[in-house]
């Protein structure tokens, strides 16, 4: 080392110092955060997810049960095809003068259970749709499509194999 710092006057020993800090920082990052990039994402698969959506008129259930593909207003990415649409009269829950609950049905209202049909990825806690939506049961989704736009809750997702 001479008078200046420099190893044979090229290289100060600041300079290793700040090129083995670049290396543990690179290192640190690798550790915390590559093996969740890598162990995320499994494998490509195909879903069939359960969408319930409530209180809904004829239009509506007219409008879905002429299937298509559906897409989120947002990112404008293919949700899935529609296979299936099952209808039953939307249903409230009141109390009577006496204090007693029941279920009453709404005239000329509906719930739909529409089957959604649609590749994406497993993930070891998840499933994830092409566009980054994740299908987790209760989420809340935006369903846009040809001839309906409207929402429901997703009630069931399961692996088609």
């Amino acid at each position: 080392m001479d008078k200046n710092g420099k190893i044979k006057g090229k290289v100060s020993i600041v300079d290793i110092a700040v090129i083995l800090l670049v290396i543990v920082v690179i290192l640190g990052i690798a550790a915390r955060y590559g093996n969740k990039i890598t162990n995320a994402v499994k494998t490509d698969k195909q879903f069939e997810y359960v969408l319930k959506v409530e209180n809904v008129r004829q239009y509506t259930v007219d409008a879905l049960k002429r299937m298509g593909n559906v897409t989120d207003k947002k990112s404008e990415k293919n949700l899935g095809e529609i296979i299936d649409v099952t209808v039953e009269n939307a249903t409230q829950q009141s109390t009577t003068a006496s204090g007693e609950v029941t279920m009453t049905e709404l005239p000329e209202r509906y719930t739909c259970y529409v089957t959604i049909r649609a590749v994406g990825k497993e993930s070891s806690d998840n499933y994830i749709l092409d566009d980054s939506t994740e299908l987790s049961v209760g989420r809340n989704i935006d369903l846009y499509s040809k001839y309906v736009k409207t929402s429901g809750d997703i009630s069931s997702v399961k692996v088609v194999e």
